[in-house]
């Protein structure tokens, strides 16, 4: 084991790799909206696609994290290399297995549902057929990513960070050469039902490319690959153990995301299609049209980006300070850090949520609006970006709500605030939809309240269990703070924006046009935001605005620690 390795290095080039791979899945998304835009084939595509990034949440991001990565190394500790790597064959075996099952159970029932579904029209056929293709194609790939998630967590228990963080920069290459090259060869530019095959064949020869670049990167890490299948190993049964109820937890955290993307379908209306659906036997007219999955995916891309570099930063970096100060019985110290990242996580939410909600259309403008992506789609996706931004505040403190749980070993509140409240984020989208100045956005809404409602509620459950006042006159006032500023960064954003635009008119590029507007009404209401904070006295404005450094004499040293 490389314990000589510095943390914080290993960190530096994870954070690297991560801010590469959301570069390149945002060159990946952008390029797909400018040859697909907002049709039915990108519908399709985005609902293959879902499969895919749901196993990758169930393995990647949960099961191997909770269980199998302390699972693993302890047994590298305790046992030795042998007994870890005799695991490590067992449990690849054991998951081989369980996915190639789980892919022919779900590619039977595509199948059975292409033979016995009756669609109205010969319009309809063919579009149910174009889901369920492309879906049945992607399926394969769900046994590859979580291969290389199980592969890439070995390497990272014997101090090898980079290749598992590469990994999806290595799928978003291929998808973009699927989208620029292979797509093209498979039909002509009329035939986008032809060329999105290209970009899922993509997908699938880099799931195969990523297992074999990480394999001798295994072997230069003398990690030993083997193929084991044992299921009444005592250890696979300890495995398991474990595994089984955090699967079960991701199971629901993932699954509202994944009703979400039913519901969408369901509910749009195809081009030229018919005009109403059948729904609880009556006859109702669609509420929403093609392409509404697709703008949901994007939008919803947009808002992760800040909320993935800053607000799980802050999380992960906040949880061994959290869990420490519970181990201790420190709750007045524990409520004090608690306090001070949930309102670095607020503050941040709400600095990005104002600069989508002053300027969502030039952003998705500058990002997507160019080729087959019409100024009516840009429209559309901002409509969603914009709702969205009522929720990034809920959505940041979320996460440090749920790491203070995790903090004191409760694994199980999170899972049960999820249960309760995902029945109301899906009847709260359900009444909204059907509302014509609302339509689509009703899922960004209903999941503004629903983060909103599991902070409130999450912050009242920590107080029972740390007896201390977590919602107080303090954190109001410091969010009251925040919210002026957010006004403020807001309006001045929406106030210079139309007048940089005018200055601007007439460059050669209008790429470098809507750079330059966008880029300096988004500088300007983060200045205006910082400015405001620092004279309210918030203290957060430091995170972005570093303190000055008091000079020190020449003639004193600094006195190093000793030992």
């Amino acid at each position: 084991m490389p314990e000589h390795r510095p943390i914080v290095a290993s960190a530096r080039l994870i954070a690297l790799c991560t801010l590469l791979s959301r570069i390149t899945g945002l060159l990946r998304d952008m390029l797909l909206l400018q040859v697909y835009a907002l049709a039915w084939v990108a519908d399709a595509w985005n609902y293959a696609f879902q499969f895919p990034n749901l196993f990758r949440r169930l393995f990647a991001e949960g099961t191997l994290a909770a269980a199998f990565v302390p699972f693993f190394t302890r047994t590298l500790e305790n046992e030795g290399r042998e007994a870890a790597w005799r695991l490590l064959a067992r449990t690849l075996a054991l998951l081989t297995v369980v996915l190639v099952t789980v892919i022919g159970l779900l590619e039977l029932v595509l199948l059975a549902i292409w033979l016995l579904a009756t669609p109205a029209d010969a319009q309809q056929a063919a579009a149910r057929s174009l889901l369920l293709a492309l879906t049945a194609l992607m399926l394969p790939f769900l046994l590859t990513i979580s291969v290389v998630a199980l592969l890439a967590s070995v390497l990272n228990c014997v101090g090898s960070f980079v290749p598992g963080a590469l990994a999806p920069v290595i799928l978003n290459v291929f998808m973009i050469g699927g989208v620029l090259w292979l797509g093209p060869r498979l039909g002509r530019v009329e035939q986008l039902e032809r060329q999105i095959f290209g970009v899922a064949l993509s997908v699938l020869v880099a799931g195969m490319v990523q297992v074999l670049l990480i394999l001798p990167v295994l072997r230069r890490n003398r990690v030993s690959l083997g193929w084991t299948l044992a299921p009444r190993d005592p250890q696979v049964r300890r495995l398991l153990l474990l595994v089984a109820p955090v699967l079960a937890g991701q199971g629901i955290l993932v699954l509202g995301p994944f009703l979400d993307t039913q519901l969408c379908v369901l509910l749009t209306r195809l081009a030229d299609g018919p005009a109403t659906l059948s729904l609880l036997g009556a006859s109702v007219p669609y509420p929403l049209h093609e392409g509404a999955l697709t703008a949901l995916s994007n939008a919803a891309r947009l808002y992760q980006f800040p909320l993935g570099v800053v607000a799980i930063s802050l999380a992960t970096a906040a949880l061994p300070t959290f869990t420490r100060l519970a181990n201790r019985d420190e709750w007045a110290a524990w409520k004090a850090q608690v306090h001070a990242t949930l309102r670095a996580s607020i503050f941040a939410g709400l600095l990005a949520g104002g600069i989508m909600l002053a300027l969502a259309e030039p952003i998705v403008r500058l990002l997507f609006e160019y080729r087959n992506f019409t100024a009516a789609d840009t429209q559309r996706v901002a409509w969603l970006v914009f709702w969205y931004g009522f929720a990034m505040a809920g959505f940041c403190a979320q996460h440090i709500v749920v790491r203070a749980f995790y903090s004191m070993g409760d694994v199980r509140t999170p899972l049960r605030l999820s249960c309760v409240l995902l029945p109301a984020n899906l009847g709260l989208t359900l009444a909204l939809v059907w509302l014509p100045a609302i339509r689509e956005a009703a899922f960004a809404i209903s999941s503004a309240v629903t983060a909103t409602l599991t902070v409130l509620a999450g912050l009242r459950l920590l107080e029972r269990r740390s007896e201390t006042r977590l919602l107080d006159g303090p954190l109001a006032a410091g969010v009251g703070k925040m919210l002026v500023a957010t006004v403020g960064g807001a309006a001045v954003a929406a106030w210079v924006h139309p007048m940089i635009a005018t200055l601007v008119t007439g460059f050669r590029s209008i790429a470098l046009e809507r750079t330059i507007e966008t880029g300096a009404a988004l500088a300007l209401a983060t200045g205006v935001y910082l400015a405001a904070g620092a004279l309210l006295g918030l203290p957060e404005t430091h995170l972005l605005l570093p303190r000055r450094r008091a000079p020190r004499s020449d003639h004193v040293r600094p006195r190093l620690p000793t030992r």
